[in-house]
Protein backbone atom coordinates (compact mmCIF):
# COMPACT_ATOMS: atom_id res chain seq x y z
CA UNK A 1 0.00 0.00 0.00
CA UNK A 2 1.07 3.58 -0.96
CA UNK A 3 2.05 5.94 1.51
CA UNK A 4 -0.24 8.38 0.11
CA UNK A 5 -3.43 5.66 0.04
CA UNK A 6 -2.13 5.36 3.80
CA UNK A 7 -2.48 8.61 5.04
CA UNK A 8 -5.62 9.09 3.04
CA UNK A 9 -6.76 6.43 4.83
CA UNK A 10 -5.77 8.07 8.39
CA UNK A 11 -7.31 11.38 7.49
CA UNK A 12 -10.80 9.76 6.53
CA UNK A 13 -10.68 8.09 9.97
CA UNK A 14 -10.01 11.05 12.14
CA UNK A 15 -12.29 12.82 10.00
CA UNK A 16 -15.04 9.86 10.98
CA UNK A 17 -14.29 10.88 14.86
CA UNK A 18 -14.51 14.65 14.53
CA UNK A 19 -17.80 14.46 12.45
CA UNK A 20 -19.69 11.91 15.00
CA UNK A 21 -17.87 14.53 17.88
CA UNK A 22 -19.78 16.97 15.85
CA UNK A 23 -23.04 14.80 14.84
CA UNK A 24 -23.38 14.77 18.81
CA UNK A 25 -23.91 18.36 19.03
CA UNK A 26 -25.82 18.62 16.08
CA UNK A 27 -28.30 15.86 17.01
CA UNK A 28 -28.49 17.06 20.55
CA UNK A 29 -29.56 20.46 19.70
CA UNK A 30 -31.88 19.97 17.44
CA UNK A 31 -33.44 17.48 19.77
CA UNK A 32 -34.05 20.59 21.90
CA UNK A 33 -35.15 23.18 19.50
CA UNK A 34 -32.13 25.31 18.85
CA UNK A 35 -30.89 26.34 15.68
CA UNK A 36 -27.59 25.22 14.13
CA UNK A 37 -26.14 28.11 11.98
CA UNK A 38 -22.65 25.73 10.85
CA UNK A 39 -22.07 22.36 10.67
CA UNK A 40 -18.08 22.48 9.94
CA UNK A 41 -14.35 20.91 9.50
CA UNK A 42 -11.52 22.48 10.26
CA UNK A 43 -11.76 25.75 11.66
CA UNK A 44 -12.24 29.42 9.88
CA UNK A 45 -10.88 31.30 7.12
CA UNK A 46 -13.81 29.36 5.02
CA UNK A 47 -12.59 27.35 2.44
CA UNK A 48 -15.77 25.87 0.70
CA UNK A 49 -19.38 26.02 2.12
CA UNK A 50 -23.41 24.89 1.24
CA UNK A 51 -26.33 26.18 3.08
CA UNK A 52 -29.17 23.04 3.19
CA UNK A 53 -31.97 24.56 4.95
CA UNK A 54 -31.36 26.67 8.13
CA UNK A 55 -27.67 25.46 8.39
CA UNK A 56 -24.53 25.68 6.50
CA UNK A 57 -22.17 22.82 5.92
CA UNK A 58 -17.98 23.90 5.68
CA UNK A 59 -14.85 22.62 5.10
CA UNK A 60 -12.26 25.21 6.61
CA UNK A 61 -8.89 26.43 6.17
CA UNK A 62 -7.30 25.43 10.16
CA UNK A 63 -7.40 21.22 10.08
CA UNK A 64 -7.60 21.04 14.01
CA UNK A 65 -11.07 19.75 14.20
CA UNK A 66 -14.41 20.92 13.72
CA UNK A 67 -17.45 22.55 15.15
CA UNK A 68 -21.46 23.69 15.29
CA UNK A 69 -22.19 26.77 15.49
CA UNK A 70 -25.51 27.38 17.46
CA UNK A 71 -27.81 30.75 17.03
CA UNK A 72 -27.30 32.49 20.56
CA UNK A 73 -24.35 30.55 21.67
CA UNK A 74 -22.36 33.60 23.01
CA UNK A 75 -25.33 34.60 25.05
CA UNK A 76 -27.11 36.94 22.46
CA UNK A 77 -30.86 35.81 21.73
CA UNK A 78 -31.90 34.91 25.09
CA UNK A 79 -35.37 35.58 24.78
CA UNK A 80 -35.52 33.96 21.78
CA UNK A 81 -36.73 30.38 21.50
CA UNK A 82 -34.54 28.59 19.53
CA UNK A 83 -31.61 30.62 21.18
CA UNK A 84 -29.07 28.21 22.35
CA UNK A 85 -28.66 30.80 25.25
CA UNK A 86 -32.87 30.57 25.97
CA UNK A 87 -32.40 27.17 27.18
CA UNK A 88 -31.77 26.23 30.59
CA UNK A 89 -28.09 25.36 32.22
CA UNK A 90 -28.38 21.81 31.82
CA UNK A 91 -29.94 21.47 28.44
CA UNK A 92 -26.87 23.80 27.45
CA UNK A 93 -24.84 21.27 29.14
CA UNK A 94 -26.44 17.97 27.51
CA UNK A 95 -25.80 19.66 24.10
CA UNK A 96 -22.06 20.78 25.00
CA UNK A 97 -21.33 17.56 26.37
CA UNK A 98 -22.95 15.57 23.74
CA UNK A 99 -19.81 15.49 21.16
CA UNK A 100 -17.55 13.75 24.16
CA UNK A 101 -20.02 11.43 25.07
CA UNK A 102 -20.42 10.25 21.27
CA UNK A 103 -16.87 10.01 21.28
CA UNK A 104 -16.13 7.72 24.43
CA UNK A 105 -19.06 5.44 23.53
CA UNK A 106 -17.58 4.37 20.72
CA UNK A 107 -14.00 3.57 22.20
CA UNK A 108 -16.38 1.69 25.00
CA UNK A 109 -17.99 -0.34 22.16
CA UNK A 110 -15.16 -0.98 19.65
CA UNK A 111 -13.03 -1.80 22.91
CA UNK A 112 -15.81 -3.95 24.02
CA UNK A 113 -15.97 -6.03 21.10
CA UNK A 114 -11.99 -6.27 20.93
CA UNK A 115 -11.83 -7.89 24.40
CA UNK A 116 -14.27 -9.98 23.80
CA UNK A 117 -12.69 -11.81 20.41
CA UNK A 118 -9.54 -11.08 22.49
CA UNK A 119 -10.22 -13.35 25.50
CA UNK A 120 -10.15 -10.29 27.63
CA UNK A 121 -6.75 -10.02 27.59
CA UNK A 122 -4.80 -6.66 26.30
CA UNK A 123 -1.37 -5.50 26.38
CA UNK A 124 0.30 -2.29 27.89
CA UNK A 125 4.05 -1.50 27.40
CA UNK A 126 6.47 -1.13 30.16
CA UNK A 127 9.10 0.71 28.50
CA UNK A 128 8.45 4.19 26.32
CA UNK A 129 12.15 3.76 25.00
CA UNK A 130 15.25 2.38 25.88
CA UNK A 131 15.96 4.27 28.53
CA UNK A 132 12.85 5.39 30.09
CA UNK A 133 10.39 2.77 31.68
CA UNK A 134 7.13 2.93 32.93
CA UNK A 135 5.88 2.02 36.13
CA UNK A 136 2.86 0.16 35.07
CA UNK A 137 0.35 -0.30 37.83
CA UNK A 138 -3.45 -0.38 36.16
CA UNK A 139 -6.25 -0.13 38.36
CA UNK A 140 -8.59 -2.92 36.24
CA UNK A 141 -7.39 -6.87 35.43
CA UNK A 142 -5.45 -8.92 36.97
CA UNK A 143 -1.75 -8.22 35.83
CA UNK A 144 0.50 -11.47 33.99
CA UNK A 145 4.03 -12.32 32.33
CA UNK A 146 3.86 -12.17 28.88
CA UNK A 147 5.59 -14.63 27.33
CA UNK A 148 6.17 -13.26 23.75
CA UNK A 149 7.90 -14.79 20.96
CA UNK A 150 9.99 -12.10 19.08
CA UNK A 151 11.29 -14.16 16.14
CA UNK A 152 10.45 -17.60 14.56
CA UNK A 153 13.52 -19.49 13.04
CA UNK A 154 13.19 -20.81 9.88
CA UNK A 155 12.79 -24.62 9.44
CA UNK A 156 12.30 -24.99 13.26
CA UNK A 157 9.56 -26.84 15.21
CA UNK A 158 7.81 -23.65 15.95
CA UNK A 159 7.82 -22.83 12.64
CA UNK A 160 6.58 -26.03 11.45
CA UNK A 161 3.76 -25.77 13.84
CA UNK A 162 2.61 -22.19 12.77
CA UNK A 163 3.69 -20.35 15.64
CA UNK A 164 4.45 -16.88 14.78
CA UNK A 165 6.23 -13.50 15.65
CA UNK A 166 4.35 -11.73 18.39
CA UNK A 167 2.25 -14.60 19.65
CA UNK A 168 1.95 -14.29 23.39
CA UNK A 169 2.14 -17.96 24.79
CA UNK A 170 -0.66 -18.28 27.19
CA UNK A 171 -0.80 -21.73 28.67
CA UNK A 172 1.46 -24.80 27.76
CA UNK A 173 -0.48 -28.67 27.99
CA UNK A 174 -3.03 -26.41 30.37
CA UNK A 175 -0.11 -24.80 32.23
CA UNK A 176 0.45 -20.91 32.60
CA UNK A 177 3.78 -19.31 33.69
CA UNK A 178 5.05 -16.67 35.81
CA UNK A 179 8.10 -16.13 34.21
CA UNK A 180 9.99 -16.85 30.33
CA UNK A 181 12.38 -18.97 32.72
CA UNK A 182 9.70 -20.85 33.82
CA UNK A 183 8.44 -21.83 30.43
CA UNK A 184 11.68 -22.14 28.70
CA UNK A 185 12.58 -24.89 31.73
CA UNK A 186 9.40 -26.23 30.55
CA UNK A 187 9.80 -26.69 27.35
CA UNK A 188 13.62 -27.96 27.36
CA UNK A 189 12.05 -30.92 29.73
CA UNK A 190 10.21 -31.92 27.51
CA UNK A 191 12.17 -32.63 24.24
CA UNK A 192 11.27 -34.93 21.87
CA UNK A 193 7.55 -34.39 23.16
CA UNK A 194 4.70 -33.18 22.05
CA UNK A 195 3.33 -30.62 24.03
CA UNK A 196 0.03 -28.12 23.03
CA UNK A 197 0.29 -24.46 23.51
CA UNK A 198 -2.47 -22.23 23.55
CA UNK A 199 -1.22 -18.92 21.74
CA UNK A 200 -3.16 -15.24 21.17
CA UNK A 201 -1.46 -13.27 18.40
CA UNK A 202 -1.09 -9.79 19.72
CA UNK A 203 -1.85 -7.75 16.59
CA UNK A 204 -4.72 -9.73 15.22
CA UNK A 205 -6.07 -11.16 18.99
CA UNK A 206 -7.03 -14.40 17.46
CA UNK A 207 -6.70 -17.45 19.93
CA UNK A 208 -4.54 -20.22 18.00
CA UNK A 209 -3.90 -23.79 19.42
CA UNK A 210 -0.62 -24.83 18.34
CA UNK A 211 1.10 -28.42 18.74
CA UNK A 212 4.92 -28.74 18.69
CA UNK A 213 7.89 -31.12 19.79
CA UNK A 214 10.34 -29.60 21.14
CA UNK A 215 14.33 -30.62 19.65
CA UNK A 216 16.34 -32.97 22.22
CA UNK A 217 19.18 -31.45 19.93
CA UNK A 218 18.49 -28.08 18.74
CA UNK A 219 20.94 -26.43 16.81
CA UNK A 220 23.62 -24.09 17.52
CA UNK A 221 22.11 -20.55 18.94
CA UNK A 222 18.87 -21.88 18.82
CA UNK A 223 16.26 -23.27 21.80
CA UNK A 224 14.16 -26.55 21.54
CA UNK A 225 11.55 -24.62 19.58
CA UNK A 226 13.70 -22.37 17.57
CA UNK A 227 11.54 -19.14 19.09
CA UNK A 228 13.55 -16.00 20.04
CA UNK A 229 12.00 -15.50 24.18
CA UNK A 230 14.19 -12.38 24.34
CA UNK A 231 13.57 -11.76 28.66
CA UNK A 232 14.01 -8.36 27.88
CA UNK A 233 11.39 -8.49 25.20
CA UNK A 234 8.97 -9.88 27.68
CA UNK A 235 9.50 -7.48 30.22
CA UNK A 236 8.38 -4.84 28.15
CA UNK A 237 5.03 -6.01 27.34
CA UNK A 238 2.68 -6.61 30.09
CA UNK A 239 -0.79 -8.55 29.72
CA UNK A 240 -3.48 -7.42 31.71
CA UNK A 241 -6.44 -10.31 31.55
CA UNK A 242 -10.03 -9.32 33.06
CA UNK A 243 -11.10 -12.34 34.99
CA UNK A 244 -14.39 -11.61 36.99
CA UNK A 245 -17.67 -11.36 35.02
CA UNK A 246 -18.91 -8.12 35.88
CA UNK A 247 -15.10 -6.96 34.71
CA UNK A 248 -16.07 -9.22 30.90
CA UNK A 249 -19.41 -7.39 31.09
CA UNK A 250 -17.94 -4.05 31.40
CA UNK A 251 -14.62 -4.09 29.68
CA UNK A 252 -14.92 -1.44 27.49
CA UNK A 253 -15.20 1.14 29.72
CA UNK A 254 -12.92 -0.52 32.41
CA UNK A 255 -10.06 -1.02 29.78
CA UNK A 256 -10.78 2.49 28.30
CA UNK A 257 -10.45 4.04 32.26
CA UNK A 258 -6.33 1.55 31.93
CA UNK A 259 -5.84 3.00 28.82
CA UNK A 260 -6.04 6.74 30.22
CA UNK A 261 -4.32 5.80 33.61
CA UNK A 262 -1.47 4.23 31.29
CA UNK A 263 -0.98 7.30 29.36
CA UNK A 264 -1.04 9.97 32.35
CA UNK A 265 1.81 7.70 33.73
CA UNK A 266 3.16 7.58 30.48
CA UNK A 267 2.98 11.45 30.22
CA UNK A 268 4.03 11.69 33.80
CA UNK A 269 7.64 9.86 33.10
CA UNK A 270 8.20 12.13 30.68
CA UNK A 271 7.38 15.33 32.12
CA UNK A 272 10.04 13.65 34.66
CA UNK A 273 12.35 13.34 31.80
CA UNK A 274 12.40 16.54 30.76
CA UNK A 275 12.72 18.00 33.89
CA UNK A 276 15.68 16.12 34.97
CA UNK A 277 17.25 16.48 31.68
CA UNK A 278 16.57 20.09 31.56
CA UNK A 279 15.09 19.98 27.97
CA UNK A 280 11.00 19.75 27.09
CA UNK A 281 12.43 17.22 24.26
CA UNK A 282 11.37 14.29 25.58
CA UNK A 283 7.41 15.28 25.67
CA UNK A 284 8.18 17.02 22.21
CA UNK A 285 9.26 13.72 20.62
CA UNK A 286 6.08 11.85 21.85
CA UNK A 287 3.67 14.69 21.50
CA UNK A 288 1.42 15.58 18.14
CA UNK A 289 -0.95 17.33 16.67
CA UNK A 290 -3.48 16.17 13.95
CA UNK A 291 -0.89 15.69 11.31
CA UNK A 292 1.20 13.48 14.15
CA UNK A 293 -1.98 11.69 14.50
CA UNK A 294 -2.79 11.43 11.06
CA UNK A 295 0.79 9.87 10.01
CA UNK A 296 0.49 7.42 12.94
CA UNK A 297 -2.59 6.02 11.33
CA UNK A 298 -1.49 6.08 8.09
CA UNK A 299 1.41 3.98 9.67
CA UNK A 300 -0.62 1.53 11.49
CA UNK A 301 -2.70 0.92 8.12
CA UNK A 302 0.28 0.23 5.57
CA UNK A 303 1.76 -1.92 8.33
CA UNK A 304 -1.63 -4.10 8.97
CA UNK A 305 -2.12 -4.41 5.24
CA UNK A 306 -5.52 -2.69 6.26
CA UNK A 307 -5.93 -5.37 8.87
CA UNK A 308 -8.95 -4.32 10.90
CA UNK A 309 -7.95 -5.23 14.25
CA UNK A 310 -5.30 -2.86 14.74
CA UNK A 311 -7.13 -0.28 12.90
CA UNK A 312 -9.82 -0.09 15.39
CA UNK A 313 -7.39 -0.49 18.31
CA UNK A 314 -5.46 2.85 17.28
CA UNK A 315 -8.98 4.46 16.24
CA UNK A 316 -10.48 3.67 19.42
CA UNK A 317 -7.68 5.00 21.48
CA UNK A 318 -7.70 7.91 19.54
CA UNK A 319 -11.48 8.39 19.93
CA UNK A 320 -10.98 7.59 23.87
CA UNK A 321 -8.45 10.47 24.25
CA UNK A 322 -10.80 12.84 21.98
CA UNK A 323 -13.55 12.36 24.06
CA UNK A 324 -11.52 13.27 27.47
CA UNK A 325 -9.90 16.08 26.20
CA UNK A 326 -12.94 17.39 25.16
CA UNK A 327 -14.65 17.32 28.93
CA UNK A 328 -11.60 18.65 30.45
CA UNK A 329 -12.49 22.32 31.79
CA UNK A 330 -10.20 24.53 29.20
CA UNK A 331 -11.15 27.17 27.86
CA UNK A 332 -12.71 27.02 24.00
CA UNK A 333 -12.95 23.60 23.95
CA UNK A 334 -16.60 21.50 25.34
CA UNK A 335 -14.85 21.01 28.57
CA UNK A 336 -14.56 24.63 29.06
CA UNK A 337 -17.99 25.65 28.19
CA UNK A 338 -19.65 22.91 30.21
CA UNK A 339 -17.83 24.52 33.25
CA UNK A 340 -19.51 27.43 32.82
CA UNK A 341 -22.87 25.73 32.34
CA UNK A 342 -22.86 23.45 35.10
CA UNK A 343 -21.44 26.31 37.75
CA UNK A 344 -24.96 28.30 36.44
CA UNK A 345 -27.00 25.03 37.20
CA UNK A 346 -25.62 24.38 40.36
CA UNK A 347 -25.49 28.20 41.65
CA UNK A 348 -28.54 29.63 39.59
CA UNK A 349 -25.63 32.37 38.76
CA UNK A 350 -24.50 32.86 35.23
CA UNK A 351 -21.42 34.02 34.54
CA UNK A 352 -21.27 37.28 32.29
CA UNK A 353 -21.21 36.38 28.80
CA UNK A 354 -18.81 38.72 28.24
CA UNK A 355 -16.59 37.80 30.34
CA UNK A 356 -17.16 34.01 29.06
CA UNK A 357 -16.88 35.09 25.48
CA UNK A 358 -12.96 36.91 26.06
CA UNK A 359 -11.87 33.62 28.34
CA UNK A 360 -12.69 31.22 25.44
CA UNK A 361 -11.67 33.64 22.75
CA UNK A 362 -8.21 33.80 24.66
CA UNK A 363 -8.28 30.05 25.21
CA UNK A 364 -8.95 29.23 21.39
CA UNK A 365 -6.15 31.75 20.24
CA UNK A 366 -3.85 29.53 23.07
CA UNK A 367 -5.17 26.19 21.00
CA UNK A 368 -3.85 28.10 17.72
CA UNK A 369 -0.92 28.06 18.93
CA UNK A 370 -0.05 25.06 20.55
CA UNK A 371 -1.61 23.46 17.22
CA UNK A 372 1.09 25.28 15.07
CA UNK A 373 4.32 23.65 17.51
CA UNK A 374 2.59 20.67 17.11
CA UNK A 375 2.13 20.94 13.41
CA UNK A 376 5.95 22.16 12.91
CA UNK A 377 7.29 19.45 15.48
CA UNK A 378 5.12 16.59 13.79
CA UNK A 379 6.65 17.83 10.00
CA UNK A 380 10.14 18.25 11.17
CA UNK A 381 9.80 14.95 12.55
CA UNK A 382 9.22 13.45 8.73
CA UNK A 383 13.12 15.16 7.99
CA UNK A 384 15.28 14.41 10.90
Amino acid sequence: MTVVIAIIIGILLLGFLVFVHEAGHFFTAKLFGVKVEEFGFGFPPRLWGKKRGETIYSINAIPAGGFVRLFGEDGEHERQQRSFSSKGPWRRSLIIAAGACINLIIAFLIFTVLLGMGGFRSYFPSRLSADQSVNLSLPFGVREQSILIAQVSKESPAQMAGLRSLDDVVSANGQRFQSVQAFQNFVKERGGQQITLKVKNIVDLGYRTVTVTPRQNPPKNQGALGVLLNPEFGRDIVTIEYQKPIEKVFSGPLHSVNMLYFQGQALGALVSQSFREGTPEPVAKNVSGPVGIISVLGLIVSESGLAILPILQVVALISLILGVINLLPIPAVDGGRLFFTVFEGLTGKRVNPNIERIIHTAGFAFLIVLFVIFTFNDISRFFS
